[in-house]
């Protein structure tokens, strides 16, 4: 009788442990179908779009930093240090713009890559500056128009 108890016991143990290996690696459909990698629902980008948008405005705001900085004729460092602000917060959303925005995407970096150079240069030509930063914050105010 011992040995049954133990078979029994080993049987439901085993029954047990295979049960929860019965999971397969594909997601059912209903978990499919709340994907919003899956859905067709034009709004399920709408996080994707927020998270651009505020990226565009955090670098709005960076830029308008180094304008500040500019106007005030700062120190050489200060200003590229705010450069590389700039590059940073870009970098933040730059692949996302790319991929969703090409056109933009190439509109805005031809303003802001000059910008974001001519900040790190020792010598630096704050007209140019001025004249890449106004271009550049016009452009990323047209396509936070156009995002929305």
């Amino acid at each position: 009788m011992n040995g049954f108890r133990v078979m029994t016991s080993g049987v439901i143990l085993g029954a047990m442990l295979l049960s929860g290996c019965s999971n397969s690696s594909e997601p059912d459909e209903a978990q499919q179908e709340n994907s919003p990698v899956m859905n067709e629902n034009p709004d399920a980008n709408t996080s994707e779009t927020q998270f651009i948008k505020k990226g565009v405005g955090d670098v709005i705001r960076s830029i308008k930093e180094l304008d500040s900085e500019i106007s005030m004729e700062a120190e050489s460092e200060k200003i590229q240090e705010l450069g590389k602000e700039v590059s940073t917060t870009w970098d933040s959303i730059e692949k996302q713009v790319e991929d969703e925005y090409p056109d933009w995407y190439e509109r805005i970096e031809k303003n802001l890559y000059p910008l974001i150079g001519e900040s790190g240069n020792a010598d630096k030509d704050l007209e140019k500056m001025k004249r890449l930063s106004e271009a550049t914050k016009e452009d990323l105010q047209l396509f936070l128009e156009k995002v929305k």
